[in-house]
């Protein structure tokens, strides 16, 4: 009889809601540092190559390389922070905090290409981003230029889509999706 009993409590406090937590999740760096100090390398070689031998028309030749390194270097800043969530919003990198009040929808998309699966956070908003975002975030001038992990769209009804590439992220995006909707069940 008392196994009854208990084994009822801890079905009840499994089904409880967890608490919110705030967390914050940034860029796998072993995704890209093969692509960034890689191409680095590669500018490099052809730049001494180039000055080394007199051919100064292979200087444009290292400027590809360069500019895929610089497109991709944010994914190895290490304490950057890209996705988050806490009491004041949602966090995206070079967007700020985005207020739960605005968020509509939120959902996982997964599309496989080939052997690999590309997850998107999908962030539906209730109003233009400009007027959902609580806290903006400042970004320096030469990062304006570089990658980002998010996309913003207009849907046919009006409405903001933000998507969020979590498969460059670290972390399970289920659980991810999971810890986002402690804070805001949509």
């Amino acid at each position: 009889m008392k196994e009854q009993v208990v084994d009822k409590e801890a079905e009840s406090k499994g089904s409880e809601k967890p608490a919110p937590a705030p967390f914050t999740i940034g860029y796998d760096r072993r995704n890209s540092e093969a692509i960034v100090y890689g191409c680095m390398l590669l500018a490099g070689l052809f730049a001494v190559v180039s000055i080394v031998s007199g051919m100064y028309l292979l200087l444009f030749a290292a400027l590809g390389p360069a500019v895929i390194a610089y497109w991709h270097f944010p994914m190895l800043e290490k304490k950057r922070p890209q996705l988050g969530a806490n009491e004041d919003g949602l966090f995206v990198d070079r967007i700020g905090f985005i207020d739960w009040g605005a968020i509509r929808m939120i959902d996982l998309t997964r599309t496989s290409v080939r052997s690999i699966e590309l997850i998107k956070l999908n962030v539906l908003l209730t109003r233009p981003l400009e007027d959902a975002i609580t806290q903006g975030q400042h970004t320096p001038l030469w990062k304006r230029f570089t990658m980002r992990n998010w996309k913003r769209s207009k849907r046919e009804h009006g409405r903001e889509l933000i998507s969020i590439n979590l498969h460059t992220l670290v972390g399970d995006p289920d659980e991810v999706l999971t810890r986002i909707r402690t804070f805001k069940f949509v």
